[in-house]
């Protein structure tokens, strides 16, 4: 199709719009100048029969002065059909006129006669010879209300058709030139100005077509609209490739998790099965199988929950939360596993503080910060709980004194399937996914998490939720 690109349709509407307004502005120039130059013959015509006037009413006399004739070739310069004149008596009879010119072919007409009786003058075009048009002025000579002569005073419109012809040829010649030099220079330009957004749509197909994506627009000096395109797209382009590191990243993991304890049912499976075992081996198989397909499990759950919240989809029923009653609960329960590695669990403090949230989520992250402190404090070791009641925020604090995590390490803790200690998360069923999907919650609860540690000195983790009537007055302010 002849439009199927920017360029074509910017040139169509530029040339289009250009010629609306080179048109409407030759026909308005036309008129005005065609009215221009008739009202100048109408101007001269008039001077020219004031002139004539004041010369044959001198005596008023009912006969023009002698050698007017003279008087009007030599004072106006015309003769012949550029310019002439004709006086009339009071009864309509011609009494003088100019050479080159017959009377019968255009005679004084009725309607002039009657006005001149009024003492008005009148204007009026006539054809003489054909097609030979002439402008010609009556102009009366009155005495006491009486008509006693009649001055005509006429021209050639030839010289203003030609001129007005002329008019016309330039504008038919010069406005088809004009747009035909508009619509290559349009087009150029256009192609010029589109030139990065080609080159942004070339460079978007080549990385389309392979699988590098470190591939990027190189950034146009001028920050104008094409600019900020490409700084835009090579942003997403950023993000993009991000994202796929991070999908390689977690697909190779899963994968990696998921392998192992599918090895390992396969491996004490083949093992059983390849000779005749004692009841008592029989049950030590089925029950390694049973902690690996619960360790799969939980990985298959937090998975879909991750999943579930990067579509949006992880639904969460919001309302009045004691946050006191849910760390109280979490630490009951796992005060057991902290007894098993004789660890003390702390409660420092807990003042009551209502928030708004999910009472599921929220004590799913707090048993999770709870149980990565005891898993990862040795035995005889130390987790403190603590829950401050701030201005505005509930702060909410786990500390231990284990193994900690290296500074350079901090940032990364919170991605998907990451580890500090890899070789000891495995044998302690640790998925890698429990501190991603607590910090998505508190993200969902308008919150932050912060984690300050050292190697041999411990971890602190905190977390900071807006209270209940913090939220009620936001919501208030808004309505």
């Amino acid at each position: 199709m002849a439009f199927n690109t920017i360029r074509s349709r910017l040139t169509a509407w530029h040339v289009c719009l250009l010629a609306v307004i080179l048109i409407l502005f030759s026909a308005v120039l036309y008129f005005f100048l065609s009215k221009r130059l008739h009202e100048s013959i109408d101007n001269s015509l008039k001077v020219s029969a004031s002139v004539v006037k004041k010369t044959a009413g001198m005596q008023y006399s009912r006969t023009p002065l002698p050698g007017l004739e003279y008087f009007f070739e030599q004072f106006l310069g015309y003769s012949n059909l550029n310019k002439f004149y004709r006086v009339y008596d009071g009864s309509g009879n011609v009494g003088s006129r100019s050479k080159g010119i017959d009377a019968s072919k255009f005679p004084l007409s009725q309607e002039a006669y009657t006005r001149a009786l009024k003492g008005d003058e009148t204007f009026e075009t006539f054809q003489v010879e054909g097609n030979h048009p002439i402008r010609v002025i009556t102009m009366p000579i009155l005495q006491e209300e009486t008509l006693v002569n009649l001055i005509q005073v006429g021209t050639s419109l030839k010289g203003i058709q030609e001129t007005l012809k002329n008019l016309r040829i330039f504008f038919f010649t010069s406005v088809p030139l004009v747009l035909l030099f508009s619509t290559l220079v349009g087009r150029f330009m256009a192609g010029r100005a589109l030139a990065p957004v080609a080159k942004i749509t070339e460079t978007a197909r080549q990385i389309s077509h392979a699988p590098d994506l470190s591939r990027r627009i190189a950034e146009p000096e001028v920050q104008d609209e094409i600019g900020k395109l490409a700084n835009t797209f090579n942003e997403m382009m950023d993000r993009l490739e991000g994202s796929f590191r991070q999908m390689r990243q977690f697909s190779s993991d899963a994968s990696h998790e998921l392998r192992t304890p599918l090895t390992v049912l396969k491996g004490q499976s083949e093992l059983v099965l390849s000779k005749p075992r004692s009841l008592e081996e029989y049950r030590e198989v089925v029950s390694s199988n049973l902690e690996e397909i619960n360790y799969m499990s939980k990985i298959l759950d937090d998975l879909f929950t991750l999943a579930k919240s990067d579509e949006g989809n992880l639904n969460m029923e919001f309302q009045s939360v004691d946050l006191h009653a849910v760390i109280e609960d979490v630490c009951r329960h796992v005060e057991v596993l902290a007894e098993e590695k004789n660890q003390k669990l702390v409660v420092a403090y807990l003042e009551p503080v209502v928030v708004n949230g999910d009472p599921h989520r929220l004590k799913q992250m707090v048993l999770t910060l709870v149980h990565n402190a005891i898993k990862y404090t040795p035995e005889g070791g130390e987790i403190k709980v603590a829950l401050e009641d701030m201005a505005d925020q509930a702060a909410f604090t786990v500390s231990d004194n284990g193994i900690g995590i290296p500074e350079h390490e901090l940032p990364m803790i919170f991605n998907r399937f990451y580890r500090v200690d890899k070789a000891r998360s495995r044998d302690q069923g640790g998925s890698g996914l429990g501190l991603s999907i607590c910090k998505y919650i508190v993200d969902a609860h308008g919150g932050m998490i912060d984690v300050e540690s050292e190697i041999g000195n411990g971890s602190r983790f905190k977390i900071l939720l807006p209270k209940m009537d913090i939220i009620k007055k936001k919501k208030n302010n808004a309505a």
